[in-house]
């Protein structure tokens, strides 16, 4: 039987949520497939919900996720930017210290409950 933990999601907001685990993926699959219609098939999303989420984040962060290319007959694409790379990075590190520092204080509380 597994221990008793925690498990914590982190979201960013501004007035309203618009950056959390959903988007991070999103931004994952999109850099591994270099398109976002492919990484918005693979979370079972429509493509408008996925340009939402983008359009949302890039809204509230103030710069671009996403660099875009329209398709046609040489097909197109989206590659993340230089600035979502160092956000990605930095909300990561920090999802990572955030949950090590959860752990401890949830041990001090709960540690002997199984």
């Amino acid at each position: 039987m597994e221990k008793l933990h925690c498990a914590i999601q982190i979201r960013l907001a501004k007035e309203e949520i618009f950056f959390g685990p959903g988007v991070l993926t999103l931004l994952e699959f999109t850099k591994e497939y270099e398109s976002l219609n492919a990484a918005s098939k693979k979370m079972n999303l429509s493509y408008s919900k996925a340009l939402r989420m983008i359009k949302g984040s890039e809204e509230a962060l103030g710069f671009k996720l996403l660099d875009r290319k329209i398709g046609g007959a040489g097909g197109g694409g989206s590659k993340l930017t230089p600035e979502c790379m160092e956000f990605l990075k930095n909300y990561k590190f920090f999802t990572r210290d955030l949950n090590n520092y959860s752990k401890k204080i949830f041990d001090k509380y709960f540690n002997d409950y199984k």
